[in-house]
């Protein structure tokens, strides 16, 4: 118990979901948010995940609450260890009390304690700009207006585009499976989504593009007319949430779905490291503007990433360079605090906070300067291996 300052009463936590707190943390999300959260979220709010459901408990209600849920990713054959962070919730008459901030360390902490290296959160309020995390990313948005010669010349007549069902999970899962930079997902994962039909936020469904008789590609879009805050009175938008397997067989897809579901434009987030994808819309005459990757990133444990990241280091700027490199964090994994040094002999750069180190390692939108100090030979060396591969949620988002 730790004694609250501010009222007469203790509050407990922050610390895991006790057995018997379901029904309150069911109130508080659904207060916070919507009554279906736990529909929406199921690889979230699951037995199994209880102990990374962190919350704060005030008397006979729970008042904060944040979610992690922990996945191995594969960053271009790197294998690494992914938190991602949602559902963050704090009760009305609890707020200004610190609850939040302290609930949100503790999930780091735990994540760290999970072997994390990276935490993705599925937002940008300042409760998280403040302890580092930052967008990131320098991805690509094209809008593809339906119609228009562009979108025409992505047509491809042999390919069918056809819902997926449960059925096809492992024919999804054998796609996802191929993608350099991905989630390594339990079946479990394609279940849930397919069950609830939930994908970041949005009812959504799932397509399976097919050449004869060989499923070569997927694609997961948000239903135009089901899209949150957005006007009646607005075109109805196509926006594909998780596209996996043949970039031809994705690109022809967008025209025949913009028909399908009579909408207006596509809205496409293309990821820096699927350049297939890319060159493929700019070859047709698609413009795009530059993007962050969604929500917010925070490295957790920067010795660890960089040691599992080491061969992707070495690929660009040569082994024997590589294993000279030696990563360094001020604090223990998970902390907010200090800053981070990049040893190479006698040379050495210096990075302040975590806020800088998300975006030297993983790029944004904007040119960026002045991230790190020190040698700037090695900072050059370095560079050349910059920025790492991001994520994208897809179905992991919580």
């Amino acid at each position: 118990m730790t004694a609250d300052t501010h009222r007469s009463v203790t509050h407990d936590g922050p610390r895991a979901l006790a057995p018997d707190e379901w029904p309150l943390l069911d109130r508080l999300v659904s207060e916070v948010f919507r009554p279906e959260m736990f529909h929406d979220y199921p690889q979230l709010f699951t037995e199994a995940n209880r102990p990374n459901l962190r919350v704060i408990r005030d008397g006979d209600r729970l008042v904060t609450h944040v979610g992690i849920v922990t996945r191995p990713a594969t960053l271009l054959g790197c294998a690494v260890t992914v938190a991602a962070m949602g559902a963050v919730a704090t009760a009305q008459e609890a707020r200004g009390r610190g609850f939040g901030s302290a609930c949100v360390q503790d999930a780091f902490d735990h994540a760290a304690s999970r072997g994390a290296h990276l935490m993705y959160i599925s937002g940008g309020r300042d409760l998280y700009l403040r302890v580092g995390c930052r967008p990131v990313g320098n991805d690509r948005r094209y809008d593809i207006v339906a119609g228009s010669s562009s979108a025409e010349r992505l047509r491809r007549p042999n390919l069918l585009v056809a819902p997926a069902s449960p059925d096809d999970i492992e024919t999804l899962s054998t796609i996802h499976s191929t993608e350099p930079v991905r989630f390594v997902r339990p079946r479990e994962d394609w279940v849930r989504a397919m069950d609830c039909t939930i994908v970041m936020n949005t009812p959504s469904d799932f397509w399976l593009v097919r050449d004869r008789d060989e499923s070569i590609a997927y694609l997961v879009v948000h239903r135009p007319d089901r899209l949150r805050n957005r006007p009646a009175d607005a075109p109805r938008l196509l926006r594909p949430v998780e596209v996996g397997g043949d970039r031809e067989a994705v690109a022809a897809a967008i025209p025949a779905l913009l028909d399908h579901y009579g909408a207006q434009a596509a809205e496409v987030h293309v990821v820096a490291t699927d350049r297939r994808l890319a060159s493929l819309l700019d070859a047709v005459g698609e413009t795009y503007r530059s993007e962050a990757t969604s929500g917010t990133v925070r490295v957790i444990d920067f010795p660890g990433l960089m040691e599992r990241m080491r061969p992707f280091i070495g690929a660009r700027i040569g082994e024997a360079e590589a294993s000279m490199l030696h990563f360094e964090a001020d604090e223990r994994p998970g902390s907010a605090r200090g800053g981070f040094t990049v040893r190479h002999g006698s040379a050495s750069i210096r990075i302040a906070s975590h806020g800088e180190l998300s975006q030297w390692l993983f790029g944004a939108p904007l040119t960026l300067s002045g991230l790190v100090t020190g040698d700037s030979r090695l900072a050059a060396m370095l560079s050349r291996a910059l920025p790492l591969p991001t994520l994208w949620y897809g179905i992991n988002y919580v």
